[in-house]
């Protein structure tokens, strides 16, 4: 996966590039950091779970799961709420919720999972 998070003092900024860019029709995504309600590293499989309908993106089940989608009742989010999601094979992706419905929750697969949840856990 060639996504990048970017950490700083106003904003998390998401950069995909290559195939992954492809995948989620999005290269850049900004989210201001004072609407960064949580960040937590969970399993893949629990994150695929929060999601409810593809808007736009691709999914491939076992392989990419990437684009904008709807999000599932148990994720305990408004109604109308949607995702940014960027994962493939790994076993813990790295989920953002905001403040924000649009996107609520923000799904990304990054090398250094612990370290980004930390920062925003202190």
């Amino acid at each position: 996966m060639a996504v990048t998070t970017e950490l700083t003092p106003v904003s998390v900024i998401i950069t995909l590039t290559g195939m992954d860019s492809m995948w989620a029709l999005k290269r850049r995504l900004v989210i201001n950091r004072q609407h960064v309600v949580s960040a937590q590293v969970i399993g893949r499989k629990a994150a695929i779970q929060l999601l409810r309908f593809r808007l736009w993106g691709s999914y491939l089940p076992g392989l990419v799961c990437a684009g904008t989608f709807s999000v599932s009742k148990k994720a305990g989010l408004p109604s109308g709420s949607r995702a940014f999601c960027s994962m493939s094979r790994a076993k813990q992706v790295l989920v953002f919720t905001t403040s924000h419905t649009r996107p609520a929750l923000v799904i990304v697969q990054v090398a250094e999972l612990e370290a980004i949840a930390a920062e925003f856990r202190a």
